[in-house]
């Protein structure tokens, strides 16, 4: 105990000398010298020490000036700072978010009562004596197209005195909202990088009921890209309660095609056959809310430049306001023009991997007064490589016989696009606008397969080389009339849209064989056989869509939506004899398929000071005519949930709920029949029925740090399973089928982090998941199940003014997905940005799975008398080079469209 007493009193002893020294040496220091410096560059200094970034316009503050000394400010909040810094140089400023904060002009210097606030350099009396009342002043800011501003600052004055009230910023939908107000006249000043300053009429705020502002329309600054200087960049990931936000604007990853870009995106799977995924969920792609069709996904997103994209909305858990076939939804938004006059682009990409891909993309737009023109058009040429090699183990464990298949498609790829636009504005509240999109494409190539014969363990008996070629012709048009209304003050707001989408697809392929013996002599020379498979599709669509604010700022949204699908398909089999084809009718088939989905949702929201509540349904009724097989008439209803709680500005905790359905696509509910090669024949099933999840997540943000926890159960995934095999000839017929029941219970969590102010990363993944699936295969029960984790680091690096550089690092493990298992993956990517033409000009430089070997993907499957192993490769380790100019006043693209097609479109 003496031991204890004597430690304690030493301890006691050295923290009073040590506090007493501490407060000598303070006592003898001298003041700090305070330099005087140009603000922009204090601004720099303050970058580094807090980590963020300013958002000004440099006209604003490039000759103003201020004492500065770093180490006074040491330990200090931020805001504190700041408000030293600019008020008394008649600045203000606002915190964007953690990395972002906006700098502007104040009308006249404003007298501090002394009342501190974390978002407002000062906040005058009013702001005490309001806390307890409930009315608030609402609205939307716009551009000149109509379309959403976010990141605009909004500053109420009194109207008598032009006193300061309170500041504003609106989010990504332009909606700000000025709460606490108390009743009297008010006028709003707008302040927004690139536009017009702007200040509203007269406002009068009467009653506790709160004021709907009309919305503020702002007019582009008519200086170039160049003459508004931005001195800050948004995050390169934002997080929103139902979706993340990829700007990707100036990354270096914007090259080649968007495909391409979606590979760095956090939680977005590509797999080796190009189908995109969203956090594991079934997912829908738009380009500007008009809808990718599955069918065509990979040539339309390679066609579309990464450099004409703005932003990627990442939306996790969607409302009932889409379509009930998803879990999730990725729309990826083109840039905007928003000036007067003439504005283009052009940009040209290339690659090159064991084969070569170019790109050549323009863009033009026209803006005078109400009416806007745009068009897009561009080529894609490429030589794709797909292969995959397979070993099949079939019949007896005991004595099995061996098959592999190996076949390699070289696709010889021109894929054009364009797009011819107009909007009229009939008053300042009303659109009308036309939008027509066309994708004619050619596809043609060797596709030969390679098939050795023998006992598992034994050595080949035969070889059967097929020298097969196809040919195919597609094309996929849309067009699409819309109207936009916005009355009584943004109050009301309603969307008409009619689309009609034709799709046609002719395919052709032969199949010339000669089948040789272990010491390659000639056997035979089988039949040579051919098919020609022509799908003609027509879909329809009429939709409404009304949005209205109540009374207690609750927000009502409801639309009816009519869509309906005609599709004629054919499959024309036909073998050779005595030197000419004759048609094969047990391979030979024609059908015709009708199917009409009438649907309707309403949702209901508010959003309180910290709490938000959304809850929606949609019901939808579908009916499926196939000709001669079956009919269909089912209805459902589908309900969407989320609540949200802010326990403070960084800390909230929400929950969701979603059903969704996953109708089978026309294509297989036909009975086609499709020849990969001789032994893998893939053909349709008209008795597949609808997938139903049921999507329950937790989601919680923490500071910076993003966590969320899904579960998916699901009642008949649809999966593509061996149908049939015949053990005697070797073919194995493929098809899509339904599986009892799986579900999918997974971690995810995103933490951006900034060292400095030229480092920054993005840290996405999966620590930990688990996966599991039941179904028949073949006549017989099987069940597999899984642990799995991913994990993504992007790491952005600002070597310059003008020079940027990206790394993106990902990490797979083993993951099955149905009844099949998989096998992880790892490699880097890395990427520079170099702008030229001070601005106007942009090259990048890339590669893909530069560390590593080269990502193929392996696949195993066992069901008893039918085992196989699979090795995918895609040509996906490449190096790209891209460069982009743009003319004219702004950057730009078409305005944002929604065709209303999507779900049909998936389908296809």
């Amino acid at each position: 105990m003496k031991r204890i007493y004597f430690c304690l009193s030493l301890l006691l002893f050295c923290h009073c000398s040590l506090s007493y020294g501490f407060r000598k040496e303070s006592l003898t220091q001298s003041p700090p010298v305070r330099n005087t410096i140009l603000l922009t560059e204090a601004l720099k200094n303050l970058s580094v020490l807090y980590k963020v970034n300013f958002l000004y316009e440099q006209e604003t503050i490039s000759q103003k000036k201020v004492a500065f000394n770093t180490a006074e400010f040491k330990g200090k909040k931020i805001g504190e700072v700041l408000s030293g810094l600019l008020t008394p140089l008649n600045l203000g400023w606002y915190k964007i978010d953690d990395k972002n904060y906006s700098v502007y002009p104040l009308d006249k210097p404003q007298k501090s009562s002394g009342l501190k606030n974390s978002n407002h350099t000062t906040v005058s009396n009013q702001s005490l004596t309001d806390s307890l009342v409930t009315s608030q002043i609402t609205g939307r800011v716009i551009d000149e197209l109509q379309k959403p501003l976010e990141y605009v600052t909004l500053t109420l004055r009194r109207a008598a005195d032009s006193s300061f009230v309170l500041n504003a910023l609106s989010d990504s939908t332009g909606r700000f909202v000025f709460p606490g107000i108390k009743p009297g006249d008010y006028k709003i000043k707008v302040i927004a990088i690139g536009y017009a300053y702007f200040t509203t009429s007269l406002l009068s705020l009467n009653t506790q009921e709160g004021l709907i502002v009309e919305p503020i329309k702002l007019k582009a600054l008519s200086e170039t890209l160049h003459e508004v200087k931005i001195m800050a960049s948004r995050p390169s990931v934002e997080t929103r309660s139902d979706r993340f936000i990829l700007n990707v604007e100036n990354s270096p990853m914007a090259i080649g095609n968007s495909l391409q870009l979606l590979k760095s995106a956090p939680f977005v799977k590509v797999s080796a056959d190009n189908s995109v995924t969203l956090q594991g969920k079934k997912t829908m792609i738009l380009i500007d809310n008009k809808p990718v069709p599955d069918a065509i996904l990979q040539n339309i997103l390679e066609t579309l430049p990464s450099g004409n994209i703005s932003k990627v909305e990442l939306i996790t858990q969607p409302s009932s306001k889409y379509d009930a076939s998803y879990g999730a939804v990725i729309n990826i938004t083109t840039k905007k023009s928003t000036t007067d006059g003439i504005t283009a682009s052009v940009r040209a990409d290339g690659s090159m991997g064991s084969y070569g891909r170019s790109e050549l993309n323009g863009t033009i737009s026209y803006k005078h007064k109400a009416l806007t023109l745009y068009g897009t058009a561009g080529i894609n040429r490429s030589d794709y490589l797909f292969s995959v090699n397979s070993n099949r183990v079939l019949g007896d464990p005991k004595d099995p016989d061996l098959l592999t298949d190996n076949w390699r498609r070289l696709s010889n790829n021109k894929v054009f696009n364009f797009q011819l636009g107009a909007d009229l504005e009939l008053t300042k509240d009303q659109t009308i606008g036309v939008l027509i999109n066309g994708n004619p494409m050619k596809f043609g190539g060797p596709w030969g397969t390679v098939n050795q014969f023998g006992k598992q363990g034994a050595a080949i008996d035969s070889t059967l080389y097929t020298n097969a070629t196809f040919d195919q012709k597609a094309s996929f048009y849309t067009y699409n009339l819309n109207y936009h209304l916005l009355a009584d003050s943004g109050k009301n707001e309603l969307t008409v849209l009619a689309t009609l989408t034709p799709f046609r697809r002719n395919m052709f392929q032969s199949f010339p064989s000669v089948l040789l013996n272990a010491l390659g002599e000639t056997i035979k020379n089988p039949p040579v056989y051919q098919t020609v498979n022509i799908s003609e599709i027509n879909i329809y669509n009429a939709q409404l869509d009304y949005r209205h604010t109540l009374k207690q700022q609750w927000t009502l949204e409801t639309g009816i939506k009519y869509q309906r699908t005609d599709s004629k398909s054919s499959v024309a089999y036909e073998i050779e004899k005595d030197n000419q084809f004759v048609s094969d009718p047990a391979y030979s088939n024609q059908s015709k398929l009708t199917e009409a989905i009438a649907g309707a949702y309403l949702i209901l929201s508010k959003d309180w000071k910290n709490d938000k509540l959304q809850m929606g349904v949609r019901t939808e009724n579908t009916k499926v005519a196939f000709k001669g097989v079956f009919d269909q008439n089912y209805f459902n209803a589908f309900p969407s949930f989320l609540y949200q709680h802010n326990f403070n500005e960084h800390n909230n905790l929400a929950f969701s709920f979603k059903r969704t359905i996953s109708r089978a696509a026309y294509y297989d509910l036909v009975p086609y029949t499709v020849f990969i090669n001789k032994y893998t024949v893939e053909h349709g099933n008209s008795t597949l029925k609808p997938e139903y999840d049921n999507i329950y997540t937790i989601t919680s943000n923490i500071h910076k740090l993003n966590l969320s926890l899904s579960y998916t159960a699901a009642s008949g995934l649809i999966v593509l399973l061996p149908s049939s095999q015949d053990y005697t000839t070797k073919v194995t017929f493929f098809s899509r089928q339904n599986l009892n029941n799986s579900s999918d219970l997974s971690f995810f969590l995103l933490y951006p982090l900034r060292f400095n102010s030229w480092w920054e990363t993005q840290n996405s993944g999966t620590p930990i998941g688990y996966t599991k699936a039941r179904g028949q295969v073949l006549g017989n029960p099987y069940e597999l199940s899984a642990f799995h984790s991913d994990f993504k680091s992007s790491h952005i690096f600002q070597l310059s003014k003008t020079l940027k550089l990206q790394v993106d690092a990902y990490y797979w493990t083993r993951y099955s997905q149905g009844l099949t298992k998989y096998s992880g993956y790892k490699n880097i990517d890395a990427s520079f940005l170099l702008d030229i033409f001070s601005g106007k000009g942009q090259v990048r430089l890339s590669g893909n799975e530069i560390i590593f070997k080269r990502n193929d993907f392996h696949q195993d499957t066992d069901f008893g008398q039918y085992r196989a192993q699979q090795i995918v490769n895609n040509d996906s380790r490449r190096i790209s080079v891209g460069f982009t100019y743009k003319f004219g006043k702004n950057k730009m693209n078409s305005p944002e469209k929604k065709a209303g097609n999507e779900e049909a479109l998936k389908r296809l």
